[in-house]
């Protein structure tokens, strides 16, 4: 059996509602499909993504007798490159039994087109990695595939290489981090907070925008520094697992707790311990955490006799407390335990050209040692442009994987047509500051609301003649 697997791209596979019959799940199917079966994976959860069924339902009714199947991965963040790789390696070993597995790695963030690759590499099953070129790029105006050819004997370095980022990255020291002059601010108060060993801080930032990083950074500067440092993402965990993870628990204190557990804590235990999305967890939790604050002692799961908490807290949220407060969904005592010291990240958005340019520099000469280039990769005049253009909302981990991403995919000098489609043509409102591309997107939110009725779009979109609308919808291909 001959499986072709891929994700589908939520912008470049859709105008508004409608599947694009230019998008690239679609014209795989038109040009190259030739295999018994199609999964297509969705970050959604399972049966949670009404758009997979009706790209599903699209290339049935226009490609009868194919089997197609879609899968919804619950991939929370779609950037998380080492929880993306987890989910897409479980799945590939149970294809294990089929002849051939192509894996389509056109659609899809960085992070996935990575996880790709590392799983081809590395899983010993029959994978190829499939890519489409766009058909501006190609010479006959149609789209190409190719398929991307690695050296497998090459293998066991480039996983090694690729897996021990994630862990030295997790260790890294502040040194190893660029700290630039948008941030410089944030990490002198982040040094003055660090000496102040009793003292709980809170860390503001969006996803991507280097929590833990200060959260380390302050631990390193602390006089805590050569004691451990712990790290728990609490959105992950549920009330029940949270709490037996955090404080530890006694054998038999549930079921399946065989013999005595040590928690979070008692890991932390005379180092700082990082509670990362604190605004994500329960209210029961959120009880249990401030009597633990307030009393600075702890009793683990099915424990009668508390334990002292001997480490320093530093929490952190992508969410406004304050708000989460003022609706009930966060306790007003715990957030000022918490926040004795607040320290605000910036989104990568907020920190202006110079910073983006550094950081692309930085991350191309630190990835190109990770990646045992002879010299870093070169980027192309209008790589810049788009990027200079993007606003990358995924913040500075989305700029590290697609560094990464074209370390993998480009030759010594990165060109258009390695960039991904959704940064060639953003569709989310916002993450770009090219105003004919929410021009074109709006045009086409228009049409699709209004049924393609352009005398009702025109009044939508406030053009003042119908003409107006016309010409751009051919000047922006939207025919």
């Amino acid at each position: 059996m001959k499986i072709l697997v891929s994700w589908y791209a939520y912008s470049n596979d859709f105008a508004g509602n409608e599947v694009r019959t230019d998008g690239p799940t679609y014209q795989f199917h038109q040009y190259f499909f030739e295999h018994d079966r199609h999964l297509i994976l969705s970050s959604a959860a399972p049966d949670e993504d009404p758009r997979l069924d009706r790209l599903i339902n699209r290339l049935l009714l226009d490609f009868p007798g194919r089997q197609i199947e879609g899968r919804g991965m619950r991939v929370a963040d779609p950037i998380d490159m080492p929880d993306i790789k987890t989910k897409v390696e479980a799945l590939l070993l149970g294809l294990s039994d089929a002849d051939q597995i192509d894996l389509f790695i056109s659609p899809g963030t960085p992070a996935m087109q990575v996880a790709w690759y590392l799983c081809h590499t590395s899983l010993s099953l029959p994978t190829r990695l499939l890519q489409t070129r766009a058909p501006q790029f190609t010479k006959t105006k149609r789209p190409e595939l190719m398929v991307v050819n690695t050296e497998r004997s090459a293998v066991p370095v480039s996983i090694v290489i690729r897996e021990g980022l994630q862990t030295k990255e997790a260790k890294a020291s502040a040194t190893e981090y660029l700290i630039t002059p948008a941030l410089q601010p944030v990490y002198d108060r982040a040094a003055k907070l660090a000496q102040t060993d009793r003292v709980t801080g809170l860390i503001h930032g969006a996803s991507g925008s280097g929590k833990e990083h200060l959260a380390r950074y302050i631990h390193q500067q602390s006089h805590r520094s050569a004691g451990p440092f712990v790290a728990v993402n609490c959105s992950a965990l549920g009330d029940t697992l949270l709490e037996s993870r955090l404080f530890g628990y006694e054998k038999g204190a549930f079921t399946g707790a065989e013999k005595k557990t040590e928690g979070f804590f008692d890991a932390a235990r005379e180092g700082t311990l990082f509670l990362d999305e604190i605004g994500d967890i329960s209210p029961y939790m959120q009880q249990t955490l401030l009597r633990v604050l307030q009393e600075g002692e702890f009793t683990p799961v099915g424990a009668t006799k508390a334990r002292k908490a001997d480490v320093r807290i530093i929490a952190a949220t992508h969410r406004n407390l304050r708000e989460a407060c003022e609706a009930g969904q966060f306790r007003w005592d715990l957030l000022y335990r918490l926040s004795v010291a607040e320290l605000h990240l910036p989104a990568l958005a907020e920190r202006g050209m110079t910073d983006k340019r550094a950081l692309v520099e930085y991350f191309l000469k630190t990835k190109g040692k990770a990646f045992k280039r002879s010299k870093p990769l070169k980027l192309a005049p209008v790589v810049w442009k788009h990027l200079d253009a993007y606003l990358f909302p995924g913040n500075v981990r989305e700029l590290e994987n697609l560094i990464e991403s074209l370390y993998v995919f480009a030759g010594e000098v990165a060109e258009e047509a390695d960039l991904p489609d959704w940064l060639l043509t953003p569709s989310t409102q916002g993450s770009t500051f090219d105003w004919q591309a929410h021009e074109k997107q709006l045009i086409q939110q228009a049409l699709a609301y209004f049924g393609g009725n352009k005398s009702q779009a025109c009044k939508a979109l406030g053009y003042g003649s119908i003409n107006t609308l016309t010409a751009k919808i051919a000047g922006y291909g939207l025919m």
